[in-house]
């Protein structure tokens, strides 16, 4: 039986935001093709699996961004040959920033980030509450974005996602830009957890591992965590326009 090997980093430290919820909707997608998943969740000093396929990593308060963040960089290297080889990773909100060039925090100190990902990342006071559509070359994206950062892309070509409602992380000419790609390599700050909501994008996350391990992805057959997953989607777009968005002044 074909496995799929799934590397949760920092599942404590950097899961506040639903993120154990992201590798259970991948572990569900494989399961429904009658594709194996081994789940390894690495913690601070952990060892990492060296035949990882696809490595996600969640969300965290800013202390924790600093508890994580000396063991992360001491992974760095393999990080950046996983994602130079073609490696599936998928991080969201505070441990995407930590993958960027840096973030510069509203206080004027600065925290040094991995440069895995082509964007830096500065914070402010201007936080982005509210239900966000996003629309990606391959997948239509619905969720729930709450952050205070605003994103500013080294490398144009990256931008993977235009905002349809919302905030999103940073500007795209005169549209706002959601989620950033590089290879197969995929960050931004939809929340949720968002895979459950769009299994679509976790589709796009394991056609990848299949790509580059070189087997066939089954079509997933229908079943009623999609109906869920689809009439919740249709809800927030139904309700969205009237729920409207707020700026939070901290």
């Amino acid at each position: 039986m074909t496995r799929v090997n799934i590397v949760q980093l920092y599942p404590v430290e950097l899961g506040v935001t639903g993120d154990r919820g992201n590798v259970r909707a991948l572990e569900a997608r494989l399961q429904a093709r009658g594709i194996d998943a081994r789940i390894t969740r690495a913690g601070i000093g952990d060892a990492v699996t060296d035949d990882a396929d696809l490595v996600v990593i969640g969300n965290g308060p800013l202390s924790a961004l600093r508890g994580v963040h000396e063991d992360l960089a001491a992974r760095a290297g393999w990080l950046e040959q996983f994602v130079s080889d073609g490696g599936a990773l998928f991080a969201m909100g505070g441990s995407a920033e930590l993958l960027g060039e840096g973030i510069d925090l509203v206080e004027g100190d600065r925290v040094a980030g991995l440069g895995i990902l082509p964007y830096r990342v500065a914070r402010t006071r201007d936080r982005r509450v509210g239900y966000v559509i996003v629309d990606t070359p391959d997948v239509r994206v619905v969720g729930f974005e709450d952050h205070a950062s605003e994103w500013t892309l080294s490398e144009g070509d990256a931008a993977y996602g235009t905002v349809v409602v919302g905030r999103g992380s940073y500007d795209r000419g005169a549209q706002r830009g959601e989620y950033v790609r590089r290879g197969n390599a995929i960050a931004g700050n939809v929340q949720g957890p968002v895979l459950p909501l769009n299994p679509a994008l976790s589709d796009v996350l394991l056609a990848a591992v299949a790509q580059r391990r070189g087997f066939e992805l089954p079509v997933a057959p229908a079943g009623r965590i999609d109906e869920y997953a689809g009439e919740a989607r249709a809800t927030i777009e139904r309700i969205i326009h009237d729920k409207g968005f707020k700026t939070i002044q901290l």
